[in-house]
């Protein structure tokens, strides 16, 4: 049985068509099913970002094998409740990440932002890229890719600049779809914290979700970054009860 599993494992893998060039932003086929792959982020080619558009357990396990075969030691899942994790754990995807999620009611307007909040429009990449690795360890720096599907996950998007001497100090990545908007990432250059960047960026936030049209907004932070949670709550956000969980599957 192994080793018929092997060869239709090679079979599957063999049929994978690609667009794009590792380490970068791939695309992955196979006849109806579709994923997206990058890495993690710009740190390491090691660690791999694997998103799935449409496809089963199969599938997600060719794209794992293409991935290793490039070096990839380690492809996590994005974030997701339980309930949509089945073909990856039969993949044999296991919980790597948590994340708690918030929501507020955008019913009522948000108090002024305490610094200046302009909205770029041809954002730089590489310099939010490294606020966003000053302001995160490790594991949950995104890098330019990540920022990037950031600011694509919604039909509508903005992104939101704070800026100290003419430099940017903080951003968000703030999204709408069908009338619900996604606070989809919020860094501040450590250099530039306590200052009150992020509850500015928060506000500002939900001022553009509420004109384009959102009545009620979703984040997701770690649990252990309380000062993070203490601030989404002092703005008005309640935890739900559901968490998300980032699923990983390591090569051998």
């Amino acid at each position: 049985m192994q080793q018929l599993h092997l060869r239709t494992l090679s079979h599957v893998k063999s049929e994978l068509r690609t667009k794009g060039h590792w380490p970068g932003v791939v695309r992955l086929r196979r006849g109806w099913a579709a994923a997206q792959a990058r890495p993690w982020n710009d740190q390491t080619a090691e660690l791999a970002s694997l998103r799935l558009e449409r496809g089963g357990d199969r599938f997600l396990g060719a794209c794992v094998a293409w991935l290793g075969e490039r070096g990839v030691r380690r492809v996590l899942s994005p974030a997701m409740p339980d309930e949509q994790s089945s073909p990856w754990r039969r993949a044999g995807f296991e919980n790597h990440l948590e994340l708690v999620v918030l929501e507020k009611d955008l019913r009522r307007p948000p108090p002024p932002p305490l610094h200046r909040v302009t909205q770029e429009e041809s954002p730089d990449l590489a310099a939010l890229a490294a606020i966003d690795d000053r302001a995160f360890d490790h594991i949950w720096r995104i890098g330019k890719a990540g920022l990037a599907d950031a600011m694509t996950a919604t039909p509508t998007s903005a992104v939101l600049v704070v800026q100290i001497a003419g430099s940017v100090a903080g951003f968000a990545i703030v999204g709408e779809m069908a009338a619900v908007a996604y606070l989809q990432r919020l860094a501040v250059d450590p250099e530039h914290t306590r200052r009150g960047i992020g509850r500015s960026l928060v506000r500002a936030s939900i001022d553009w979700a509420r004109r384009h049209g959102a009545r009620t907004m979703l984040l997701n932070t770690q649990p252990e970054n309380l000062a993070a949670a203490r601030l989404y709550e002092d703005e008005g956000f309640v935890r739900l009860g559901a968490r998300l969980h980032v699923l990983a599957k390591e090569e051998a």
